[in-house]
């Protein structure tokens, strides 16, 4: 029997831990069978106990450091790549660059979030307003690929009519 604040990882179908490792905290029990967890984005779901099993803290810790790690903002030198980007085309506002391509970070998180609860939850059990957010990343990817694809046509556009 899980408790509230007891650490979890996310398994796959298959019953083996999700790669990378997705861990969660049980924020509210529903019963023998049934638990709400807070993920590491603070984003909550109702899940069967089945679909995870218990870890101690230091395992979590490690786990939750490497989820960080991986949501961490660009390294400076990346950064400086976008600078030398942006000065090759004198025309556009550099921080109209620096915003469409923060834009661009975004819409790419949101569409490997949503490919990941789609994968751990399955595509009939995403929210009304995920799928919102899904669809209004799609979009948002396509206007801001277009955007760097006009100042340099080596960036391709991706076609995402699926």
């Amino acid at each position: 029997m899980y408790k509230i604040g007891d650490k979890v990882i996310i398994l796959d179908y298959s019953g083996k831990p999700l790669d990378p490792a997705v861990v969660a905290e049980v924020e509210d029990v529903y019963g023998q069978d049934r638990v709400r967890l807070r993920l590491p984005d603070n984003a909550c779901c109702m899940e069967f106990t089945n679909m995870f099993e218990k870890i101690d803290e230091d395992k979590y810790s490690d786990l939750l450091h490497s989820v960080r790690k991986r949501e961490r903002p660009l390294a400076v030198d990346l950064q400086l790549d976008i600078r030398k980007f942006a000065g090759k085309h004198p025309r556009r506002r550099k921080d109209e660059i620096f915003n469409v391509f923060n834009q661009d970070k975004h819409y790419v998180s949101v569409l490997n979030a949503y490919a990941g609860r789609v994968q751990m939850y399955g595509e009939e059990n995403i929210s009304e307003r995920f799928l919102y957010e899904y669809k209004d990343a799609k979009a948002g990817l396509v206007r801001t690929r277009t955007f760097f694809h006009e100042l340099d046509e080596s960036i391709p556009v991706p076609d995402l009519n699926y």
